[in-house]
């Protein structure tokens, strides 16, 4: 019995149909590293602990915590990139890119990145050292200034719906307090240094004199007494960058912030919005 030899169209349909085949199989892809992002890019920073309440906002800009847990609490949503050794996630909560250790909360959990530590290099988190005045600054309620230049002050106390104007500059503070309904605002760009602790009334305003212009305000606060660094109540506006390593950072409820926001421990109370623009 005689074999039949192909003929030249079906070796041709044969050749086809192998070149096809090797064109659209999958192709094995370079491998991609994610990593976590820089200080600059944080809106949200705890070396402890980070906790973001329910229903709070991060908007733009990253949020983690150096050595201890991020929790995210119910619905609360996280725009950008979360990271922390620990990642604790509530019910209907989102977040963009993650990356931990660890991802725990209600199922299904999102899929989480390694990383090494420390997630930020600790020598970018050295406390800044401030050395205040000795005249205290206070306006009594319902009172303005013209803009004041760069100064040192012992404590500062603005009073209930008062409003003080920095010109612009480097000033210090042994304490700042910013009444109910108030307003502290920088004209230009400045940079505050306070040695103690700094609060912000309820529905009072911290910062530049236009929230775009956020990542021109930085304060530095050096309290060390184990009580909360800075405090911004119920429907505050803070607009500036708040650096506090050694000390605790809270954000009132229903507040509407911009900048960064970096302590030993952060936390962002329910209904908070926060937007990254860092002055770091």
């Amino acid at each position: 019995m005689k074999s039949r030899t192909p003929t030249r169209s079906r070796v041709l349909r044969a050749a086809l149909v192998i070149f096809f085949a090797l064109a659209v199989a999958p192709r094995e892809l370079p491998a991609q590293t994610a990593t976590p992002p820089e200080l600059s890019r944080y809106a949200i920073l705890g070396i402890a602990a980070v906790t973001v309440r329910a229903e709070s906002r991060v908007t733009f800009g990253a949020v983690g915590s150096i050595e201890g847990t991020l929790r995210i609490g119910r619905a609360a949503r996280v725009a950008n990139i979360a990271a922390a050794p620990s990642v604790r996630v509530g019910v209907a909560s989102h977040t963009g890119t993650l990356f931990c250790h660890l991802v725990t909360g209600p199922p299904p959990l999102p899929s989480c990145s390694a990383f090494v530590d420390p997630l930020v290099d600790p020598t970018l988190l050295t406390p800044v050292a401030v050395v205040p005045g000795t005249s205290d600054l206070r306006l009594p309620a319902h009172t303005g200034t013209a803009p004041i230049p760069a100064a040192s002050f012992g404590d500062v106390r603005v009073g209930v719906g008062s409003v003080l104007q920095l010109a612009g500059g480097t000033y210090a503070a042994r304490s700042l307090r910013v009444g109910r309904g108030a307003r502290l605002v920088c004209a230009s760009e400045c940079r505050i240094g306070v040695l103690g602790s700094v609060a912000v009334g309820r529905a009072a305003t911290l910062g530049a004199a236009s929230p775009s212009r956020a990542s021109s305000v930085r304060l530095d606060i050096a309290a060390t007494d184990g009580l909360p660094a800075f405090v911004a109540r119920r429907r505050s506006h803070v607009s500036a960058t708040i650096f506090v390593p050694t000390g605790d950072v809270v954000l009132g409820a229903h507040g509407s912030h911009r900048g960064a926001f970096v302590g030993r421990t952060v936390v962002v109370g329910p209904g908070t919005t926060v937007r990254g623009d860092s002055a770091l």
